[in-house]
């Protein structure tokens, strides 16, 4: 029997997308902690990204993954609350805080990575099992609203109805 998500197809796809994305931050959360690591999947772009570039800002950071300043913002707070990351201000600009993984997260880093080629292996399985390459059509989707946003095309839509 389908569920209610696959019967309304386009209609529903960012809830399916979501409904998806739920489930394997929650698997691999339950992965991290089998692993003896309270790390949550969500906090993995910030921190490799600063296991890469030692010390970034939070508009760097924005930029380099893609996301709102905010979130980079809640993401440091939590991953500074845990303790995997320090805050300082830059010495140049006040204003700015610089992000770099703290002594927890230098130290944690060798077991991430470890778990990293574990999860790197089972989701590149995942991704060969299908007949359609996740990979792909999302770097598609991407490039796709890149161009165009999603709420332009919406309104763009309406507007040829209209016509």
């Amino acid at each position: 029997m389908q569920d209610v998500f696959s019967k309304l197809g386009p209609l529903i796809i960012a809830s399916r997308m979501k409904r998806m994305s739920d489930y394997i931050m929650r698997a691999g959360a339950e992965f991290y902690r089998s692993n003896g690591v309270e790390f949550e999947p969500k906090w993995f772009p910030l921190y490799y990204l600063l296991s890469q570039e030692k010390e970034l800002g939070i508009m760097d950071i924005a930029q380099k993954l893609n996301i709102s300043h905010p979130a980079v913002i809640q993401l440091a707070k939590e991953l500074e609350k845990e303790g995997w990351i320090t805050s300082t201000k830059s010495k140049e600009d006040a204003r700015k805080r610089l992000l770099k993984l703290s002594k927890k997260g230098l130290n944690m880093l060798p077991q991430l990575q470890l778990i990293w080629d574990d999860i790197r292996e089972v989701n590149r399985q995942v991704v060969e099992s299908q007949s359609t390459n996740i990979l792909d059509a999302l770097g598609e989707m991407e490039t796709f609203f890149a161009s165009k946003s999603y709420t332009e095309r919406m309104k763009e839509f309406q507007e040829s109805k209209k016509k």
